[in-house]
C-alpha cells in the first residue's frame, strides 16, 4: 500500500482478527466463496480466507483500488 497509515491500519486489523476479535474494524463481509474482508473506517481492507485453524491473507488494500482487488481475488479464486 502506498500510504502508510491505511498500511498501519490493515496490519491492526489482522491482528485484532488474529487476537479472537472476528469483527475488529467496521464490518467482515463475505466477498464470495470462501473469502471475506475486513474493513477499516479509515479505508484498509485486508482479504482473507480461513482453513481449519489456518488464516491466509490474500490482499490488501485501501478504498481507492478495493474494486481492483476484489476483480483479481475473483480471477484467482472463483
Amino acid at each position: 500500500m502506498k500510504d502508510p497509515k491505511i498500511q498501519k491500519d490493515a496490519d491492526a486489523l489482522l491482528r485484532r482478527y488474529l487476537e479472537g476479535n472476528n469483527n475488529p474494524g467496521i464490518s467482515n463481509n463475505n466477498i464470495f466463496g470462501d473469502i471475506f474482508e475486513l474493513r477499516s473506517k479509515n479505508g484498509a481492507r485486508v482479504y482473507l480466507r480461513k482453513s481449519g485453524d489456518t488464516v491466509e491473507v490474500l490482499a490488501k488494500s485501501d478504498k481507492n483500488n478495493q474494486k481492483d482487488v476484489i476483480n483479481r481475488l475473483r480471477k484467482l479464486y472463483d
